[in-house]
C-alpha cells in the first residue's frame, strides 16, 4: 500500500522552479502617484516559441501562446493587489490608453518603449510607471487531476521613474508546470495547489502576488525634530 500511494503522489503535478529573480531592487524615490500601464503581449510582437528580449530590462524569454485577455486579466490584478496599500497612490491603466495614441500620432512611432511609459507617466503627473509584458500564458489542456497540456506562464514588471526615465525595480515570473515525481524539492507549491494541475490564471495571480512581495516601498520624509 505504502508503494502505490507513493507511486499516485508522484505522478501528481507538481511544477518547476518558480524563477523569480529579484533584480535592480532600488529604495524608490517615487511620493504617491503610480501609473499602472496595462500589460503588453510580447508573442503578437515577436511570435510564438521564439527567444525574446524585454525591451526595459533585457531579459530573455521563450515566448508561447497567449491566451486571449490574458493582458488585461494580468493588469486588472495587478491593480487589485496594490490599490489597498496606503504609501501609493495608482492611477489606473485605463487613463493612459488615449495618452499613449496621441504619444505615438505626435512622434510617428518612433518613441522607445521606456521613453513611452515615461511620456505618458510625464503627461498624467504621476511619479512612477509599474509596466509588464507578457511572453508566454498558456491554459492547461485537461482536468484538475489529469492534462494533456500543463499551464504555462512568463511575465516580467517594472517600475520606472518619471522624472528621469530610471528603472529603479524590476522582477520576473517564468514557470510551466510539471509532476511533482520531475521535482521533488516543490512539495510546499505542491500542497499549496491541493495536489492539482492549476489554470494558467491562477498560476498567473500565484506569480504576481510572489514577485509583488519584492516591491519597494517609496522613501517617507524623515520627521521633524
Amino acid at each position: 500500500i505504502k508503494i502505490f500511494l507513493l507511486t499516485v503522489i508522484l505522478c501528481l503535478p507538481g511544477c518547476t522552479k518558480n524563477i523569480v529573480v529579484k533584480e535592480n531592487v532600488f529604495s524608490t524615490s517615487c511620493k504617491e502617484k503610480i501609473l499602472i500601464f496595462p500589460f503588453k503581449n510580447m508573442a503578437a510582437v515577436y511570435g510564438e516559441n521564439v527567444n525574446s528580449r524585454c525591451p526595459i530590462c533585457g531579459k530573455v524569454f521563450m515566448t508561447g501562446e497567449v491566451a486571449e485577455d490574458a493582458d488585461n486579466m494580468l493588469t486588472e490584478q495587478l491593480f487589485i493587489l496594490l490599490k489597498d496599500r496606503k504609501d501609493i497612490q495608482l492611477i489606473p491603466a485605463s487613463q493612459s490608453q488615449g495618452v499613449v495614441s496621441d504619444l505615438l500620432s505626435e512622434h510617428q512611432k518612433r518613441l522607445s518603449e521606456r521613453d513611452l511609459l515615461v511620456e505618458t507617466g510625464r503627461a498624467l503627473k504621476a511619479d512612477c510607471v509599474l509596466s509588464g509584458n507578457i511572453f508566454r500564458f498558456r491554459e492547461r489542456v485537461g482536468g484538475k487531476y489529469s492534462v494533456d497540456l500543463p499551464a504555462s506562464v512568463a511575465f516580467d514588471i517594472h517600475l520606472i521613474r518619471v522624472s528621469d526615465g530610471r528603472l529603479l525595480w524590476n522582477d520576473h515570473f517564468d514557470e510551466t508546470q510539471r509532476p511533482l515525481s520531475e521535482n521533488l524539492f516543490r512539495l510546499g507549491p505542491f500542497l499549496q495547489r491541493k495536489a492539482r494541475w492549476i489554470t494558467a490564471n491562477e498560476m498567473a495571480v500565484s506569480g504576481l502576488k510572489d514577485v509583488l512581495k519584492s516591491f519597494p516601498v517609496p522613501n517617507k520624509p524623515e520627521p521633524k525634530q
